[in-house]
């Protein structure tokens, strides 16, 4: 009976001690800050759509240590973004385009979307896909972009700096690209 008890206790400490709630400490969790406010422009979107390969699908802040491995993808263990990353873009480029009139829709495909650690101590956020400017059921134009900001700091939260400037660098850019494109005026 004694043993029984004693191994019951045992196996109940052992549950506890492989629980990762009970380890894991409380995950930060980050967005890409206010919302991108620009100029007005001269074409009009109606919607925003957003899509992102598998990888990107959760809410896991991914790096890379390209002076190390290159092709390996790693996961900051404490930090989250608030949600995945296709949906904080999508949110702040539809906050910056759509409902300025017009027909045309603009669809985004995410390739990249990560931090990448030069050295140690330096790293940028990379954020890499196309862009199609639909005009009802037909394609009004097409835009590949690469967008790479400096991290402040070596860690997560220079990564979100560095997230938030390329998200707005990357809504500037479209921008552009918007205004110069002749189908959706």
């Amino acid at each position: 009976m004694r043993i029984l008890a004693i191994l019951i206790v045992v196996s109940g400490w052992l549950a506890a001690c492989a629980n990762p709630a009970v380890r894991r400490p409380d995950q930060a969790r980050f967005d890409l800050g206010p919302a991108i406010i620009g100029p007005p422009l001269a074409v009009g979107v109606v919607a925003v759509t957003m899509e992102a390969p598998s990888w990107l699908a959760g809410s896991a802040m991914q790096y890379r240590l390209a002076y190390a491995e290159p092709v390996r993808r790693r996961e900051f263990a404490d930090s989250r973004w608030a949600a995945p990353p296709a949906e904080l873009i999508g949110q702040a480029l539809e906050r910056r385009f759509a409902g300025r009139g017009g027909g045309c829709r603009l669809h985004v495909e995410l390739d990249e979307f990560l931090q990448v650690f030069e050295a140690p101590a330096q790293s940028s956020q990379v954020l890499a896909g196309r862009a199609t400017l639909y005009a009802g059921t037909d394609v009004a134009d097409r835009y590949g972009f690469l967008v790479a900001r400096a991290a402040p700091t070596a860690d997560a939260r220079g990564g979100v700096t560095a997230a938030a400037e390329a998200v707005s660098a990357l809504a500037e850019e479209l921008g552009s690209w918007l205004v110069r494109s002749e189908r959706c005026r």
